[in-house]
């Protein structure tokens, strides 16, 4: 085997991929490593990539270089343009994917980018925590690297949950690393336990979808990646049903029978994508929670339940399934259950996702607490890329939360932390307005070029793409109607990308330069927002060491969610900055604070 590895990555996930396919596109020789070359990036939970935030994440990761977005375009079953019905900034790009396909896709990325593969447990590390020189499989191999990429997911002494009977595994069916993660606790790393969950999986022919809604697709010629020369198709149907009193009630007889609320699970679960059990408990005036049934592939037997994550008995399951409009006669082919499984606490990494202790281990994906297949993407990307720097000995360099929310999501990680499993959402920005998915590969392009993982082809390619945008721009800017600039009539709420176009006798038939004249309008749109936000996220810093002494009950500040004056009346932070570092805080909420504040200042000077 060959041995003079620059780059070994530990984990064949969606993490695992990107990190070693980044570290090969820097011309690292690289070697990933996982226990099952069958399952590399398989999607355990729903079979889709993006959604809001998440989708122009994606975007993100291909204006970097990142192998993810065009997976996504070729494997894709059916589009939805989320968020729709508020502005552009928010919208979020969402597929429905081929799994078994997307994994075929992700391992020929691979191939494509030069990786080693090699199929193989890692029992241990090897050498001081300070530099890493090897690792030890399970079988007696050893692989030795200059650097490596820990992507382990879910399997780091991952124990699966279904009613009373629990199981080791990182998913249904593979197995868990628990050498690997008694190595991690021996070498004294700080970790703690997360848990997420997934759905039942149910036979399409056994459902009765005549009488459920189906789930519009979308035919907006969109696609994730700019390689992708034609927007996504729509070939398979999805559809939505809801639960019924008789849904709930079996769940709350049931109750003692769950994993969940059984007390042998002690993992922090996910708190915007919880359990059935959970939504019946915390929100039970509730019912008709909406179940979408999303394929597993095109023409696929098998049917996946989103919106019932379940760690219940499998009798139960079946019932639960079977009280749901059109599953009378439901089949259920593979049930759902909770993964527990060990993850890094908040400062054991730095912003480049190294651990502090180590010259050369890096982490990256649900490891660092994300949760979802895009922030594992983004974070193996980011994290592969600093590996390789790091073994080619170039400098390193870290995104900017202004321009990017892999920036916000890093920073989010390393300065705040995560107390359960991190998602992405828009509002954790203070520049979500200007982090839209039409603009991403603009915003990302100058730490791109810095990162080093896009391509001399992709460059030329944004480079094109930037000549049209500026002779848009200019266009916009001079063109006048009836004695107003266009580019003063786009800002107009009413004024659309297309009726600029034409108002600059510029109607662009190709699907690039119909996406170029729109990210140019849109950034003539909110570019007063972003200004905006630029200058709040000024003020804030230097608000950082303002007191918050005065705010006897956050309950009365209107400015903030629920959810933060919860945490803020809890925790009682003394300054700005304090509150900044409480995880239930986000960005939004730490504008509002700096309004309340600002307001209150001014009331009592008059």
């Amino acid at each position: 085997m060959k041995q003079n590895y620059q780059v070994l990555v530990i984990g064949g996930g969606h993490a695992g991929v990107e990190a070693a396919s980044a570290a090969a596109s820097l011309g690292c020789r690289t070697v990933l490593v996982t226990p099952s070359t069958r399952s590399i990036s398989l999607m355990s939970c729903n079979p889709a990539i993006g959604g809001i935030a998440k989708g122009t994440l994606v975007r993100e990761i291909d204006g970097i270089g990142g192998v993810t977005a065009e997976s996504a375009d070729n494997t894709a079953l059916q589009f939805r343009m989320l968020n729709m019905k508020k502005g552009p900034a928010v919208w979020g790009p969402r597929v429905q994917s081929d799994v078994d396909l997307y994994t075929k896709t992700q391992t020929q990325q691979l191939r494509v980018a030069g990786v080693h593969i090699v199929e193989g447990l890692v029992r241990r590390l090897l050498g001081p925590n300070k530099r890493i020189k090897a690792v030890l499989l399970e079988d007696g191999r050893e692989i030795k690297a200059q650097t490596f990429v820990l992507a382990a997911g879910t399997f780091l002494n991952g124990m699966l949950h279904r009613g009373k009977v629990t199981w080791p595994g990182g998913r249904r069916g593979d197995t868990s690393s628990v050498s690997l993660e008694r190595d991690i606790r021996e070498r004294m790393f700080h970790v703690k336990r997360f848990k997420t969950g997934t759905s039942p999986r149910v036979l399409r022919n056994s459902l009765d979808t005549s009488i459920l809604e189906e789930q519009i697709s979308h035919d907006l010629q969109f696609r994730f990646s700019w390689a992708s020369k034609q927007g996504v198709g729509n070939t398979e149907k999805c559809w939505v049903t809801r639960t019924t009193g008789e849904t709930e009630k079996l769940v709350k007889d049931s109750l003692e029978k769950s994993a969940l609320y059984s007390g042998r699970v002690h993992g922090k679960g996910p708190r915007y994508c919880p359990s059935f059990e959970d939504k019946v408990t915390k929100f039970p005036e509730r019912t008709g929670h909406p179940i979408h049934l999303e394929p597993m592939g095109k023409s696929s037997r098998l049917m996946y339940l989103n919106g019932l994550s379940t760690s219940m008995p499998e009798e139960i399951q079946e019932k639960i399934v079977r009280s749901l409009p059109g599953f009378s006669n439901a089949v259920i082919a593979a049930f759902g259950y909770t993964v527990e499984y060990t993850c890094f606490e908040t400062g054991e990494f730095d912003h480049t996702l190294k651990l502090r202790e180590t010259e050369n281990l890096y982490v990256c994906g649900q490891i660092l607490g994300t949760s979802g297949y895009e922030e594992a993407a983004a974070t193996g990307l980011f994290a592969g890329a600093c590996a390789a720097r790091n073994a080619l000995g170039l400098k390193q360099t870290i995104p900017d939360r202004l321009s990017s929310y892999l920036g916000v999501m890093v920073d989010d990680l390393v300065s705040i932390g995560t107390e359960e499993p991190y998602r992405l959402f828009s509002s954790r920005s203070e520049n979500r307005l200007g982090l839209r998915q039409d603009n991403a590969d603009r915003r990302v392009f100058g730490f791109a070029e810095k990162l080093g993982v896009i391509s001399e082809k992709k460059k030329a390619e944004y480079l094109k793409r930037d000549r049209i945008y500026q002779l848009l721009r200019k266009k916009l800017k001079e063109t006048r109607f009836q004695g107003k600039a266009v580019e003063n009539i786009c800002r107009r709420p009413e004024v659309t990308p297309e009726e600029a176009g034409r108002l600059i006798n510029q109607l662009p038939e190709s699907i690039d330069e119909r996406e170029i004249l729109r990210t140019a309008v849109l950034d003539i749109k909110y570019s007063g927002y972003v200004k905006r936000a630029e200058k709040r996220h000024r003020v804030r810093k230097r608000f950082g060491s303002a007191s918050l002494a005065s705010i006897e009950d956050y309950n009365r500040v209107q400015t903030i969610t629920i959810e933060a004056r919860e945490a803020l009346n809890a925790r009682r932070p003394a300054t700005l900055l304090e509150a900044e570092s409480i995880p239930a805080v986000r960005q939004a909420d730490l504008d509002g604070l700096v309004l309340y504040l600002m307001k209150k200042s001014v009331s009592r000077e008059t």
